[in-house]
């Protein structure tokens, strides 16, 4: 079967939330995958899912750390299928970042058929931006709200700082668009860490043919389209300080 989840961030009014459309053949790891991609968030802290007795957590936690209404069991995220939860449970809590503790409440509106094919994951609505990377959590998120809503150079600075978040554009809480969310959903399953390095890191790194798109350049690699926001989601899986060459090929021959 596949699953339709409302998801909202517990704790900010107006909410922040996303409707999805998600298939089941997924481990908890892709979901988080897809939860990543859905808000936008940049997937450098620790994560964990938890229902009615119910507890998976990233692979790099030593320790269950307090999901809420879940026993701290061994189960983790990497070989854990979301049936063994979805299937049976009609809410559970998404937690990223246990400093900043961003609850999101998962809440399965709809069971649907399974798909003849595999399917991306899809957003259907949703509302608002999601908070800034280490904002200091709901606390904090209201108190950079509040900084942004006046003039002067406290405002400019958290604004600048905030561009992390945005690519560059300025942070508007208000901000949603679901086709810029299903862009990124297209390839949150595919673009994974091991892709990332298989892609970027071994065999001489990315080698591909330089076309333009509707959004920019784009790279060709084995009849796959890698676009520059694509390439940079991938390139931040990579651990930092690695060594990084472009490099441009001659120019082809034109025929006469």
């Amino acid at each position: 079967m596949g699953y339709q989840l409302k998801v909202s961030i517990d704790g900010i009014e107006p909410p922040i939330w996303r409707r999805l459309k998600v298939p089941s053949k997924m481990t908890f790891d892709d979901l988080h995958n897809v939860m990543q991609a859905a808000f936008g968030w940049l997937s450098y802290h620790l994560y964990g899912f938890g229902g009615d007795g119910f507890a998976v957590h990233d692979d790099r936690l030593d320790d269950v750390y307090d999901l809420p209404g879940a026993k701290p069991v061994a189960r983790y995220t990497s070989d854990t299928p979301i049936d063994e939860l979805l299937a049976i449970h009609d809410r559970c809590i998404y937690t990223y970042d246990y400093g900043d503790n961003w609850r999101h409440e998962v809440v399965v509106e709809k069971r649907t058929p399974p798909e003849k094919r595999p399917v991306a994951p899809t957003c259907l609505d949703g509302a608002r931006h999601r908070p800034p990377e280490d904002v200091g959590g709901v606390g904090g998120y209201q108190d950079f709200l509040k900084t942004i809503s006046k003039k002067g150079p406290s405002a400019l600075e958290m604004l600048a700082w905030a561009e992390k978040d945005t690519g560059g554009r300025r942070y508007d809480p208000e901000y949603f668009y679901v086709p810029e969310v299903n862009r990124r959903l297209a390839h949150a399953l595919s673009d994974t860490p091991e892709a990332a390095h298989k892609l970027l890191a071994a065999r001489g790194g990315l080698s591909g043919t330089l076309t333009w798109g509707w959004y920019g350049p784009i790279i060709k690699v084995s009849g796959k389209n890698y676009t520059w926001d694509r390439l940079a989601i991938m390139m931040a899986m990579l651990a930092d300080s690695r060594s990084v060459t472009i490099k441009v090929g001659p120019e082809p021959r034109r025929g006469s």
